[in-house]
């Protein structure tokens, strides 16, 4: 296993400790202080309302990847059973679950980048992932925040902006860039396990309150909404049935990042660069993984997997055991993997 000097570690580790917020948009007239954070919509469109509850006025429509300031946030009825909570932009109320946290922040450059290159988060709303290290190149995706990507190089194009090079885990030998200020760092200390001397755990999966609960010695040590699978009726494939399937498992694999991809050219496709902190329990592709591509926690939703928020998948990744070294792209588990248990 490859491993980092001193020297390297500690360049490293001095350009991760501040990072700048981005001034803020300036909020209209009516609007009341300053942005407590950001929201990206994440559907294809959403309506703001002039109150936080079913039945209200509709006041404006926003589409996918707008990203609106956040000023407050309060629970009440929601439009959903599972979801009460409500963010208060400059045109009245959103409705949470379709709208992702964001924050912008701008980071210092690595430039020296160690030879077994280090994991960094995307830190603002999205990017371009280009085919060249300038604004010119081929967009290949929009990666979003919280999404995590294994840095490889860093670049200075003619104009001497700074591009971090990426290594995709579906393309191998792909050219992708991104704007390196875009993209936090991830120190190895962040990734260090939790409680790792503690031998009795397992995770657990609530399939009907749609929960995910830690254990320790059969004390609780993390609660978090999620959402498993779900079925659908898709054009052309009738009924699917992709419900997270009950059952006693064990961690079988672990991966920071993770370009999921599926069913390409159907109607439910998916395809997603730097999924967050995935912890696998079927050989088969079924994980509890960090979600940026909704904030719809609470329900069936997903094709198998476990979502959770990025925090919350990276807590996981971190707790279930073994132990995975910070360089490691993927961790096959052969034996020793925390209980895993879907009911």
């Amino acid at each position: 296993m490859a491993s980092w000097s001193r020297r390297e570690f500690l360049k490293f580790a001095g350009v991760t400790l501040a990072a700048t917020v981005l001034k803020p948009t300036p909020p209209e007239e009516h609007a009341l202080g300053r942005p407590t954070g950001f929201g990206r919509v994440t559907s294809y469109s959403v309506w703001s309302y002039n109150n936080p509850q079913p039945g209200a006025e509709r006041v404006k429509a926003y589409y996918r990847d707008d990203v609106l300031p956040i000023y407050d946030t309060v629970s009440a009825e929601g439009l959903a059973p599972y979801n009460p909570i409500w963010n208060l932009t400059n045109n009245g109320w959103v409705y949470s679950s379709w709208i992702q946290p964001v924050q912008k922040l701008i980071n210092p450059v690595v430039r020296d980048v160690p030879s077994t290159g280090f994991w960094a988060e995307v830190s603002v709303p999205y990017t371009e992932m280009r085919s060249d290290p300038n604004d010119t190149g081929h967009k290949w995706y929009r990666v979003y925040y919280g999404s995590v990507h294994l840095v490889t190089a860093h670049v200075t194009d003619a104009l001497g902006q700074s591009w971090y090079q990426l290594k995709d885990d579906q393309y191998l030998t792909r050219q992708e860039f991104v704007p390196a200020e875009f993209l936090r760092p991830i120190p190895p200390e962040e990734m260090t396990p939790i409680s790792p001397d503690i031998t009795e755990k397992r995770l657990e999966v609530n399939l009907k309150d749609q929960m995910v609960y830690a254990y320790e010695y059969g004390s609780q040590v993390l609660s978090a909404q999620c959402a498993t699978g779900s079925t659908f009726t898709i054009e052309d494939q009738g009924f699917v049935d992709f419900r997270t399937a009950a059952g006693s498992y064990t961690v079988v694999r672990k991966r920071p990042s993770r370009h999921m991809m599926g069913f390409l050219g159907r109607p439910d496709q998916y395809d997603l660069p730097g999924v967050p902190f995935c912890t696998y329990f079927t050989a088969e592709g079924a994980a509890v993984h960090g979600t940026y591509w909704h904030n719809d926690f609470g329900h069936p939703r997903s094709h198998g997997c476990v979502n959770v928020p990025p925090a919350v998948a990276k807590w996981v990744y971190r707790w279930t055991q073994p132990a995975t070294p910070y360089q490691d792209t993927v961790t096959e588990v052969k034996s020793g993997g925390t209980p895993i248990i879907i009911s």
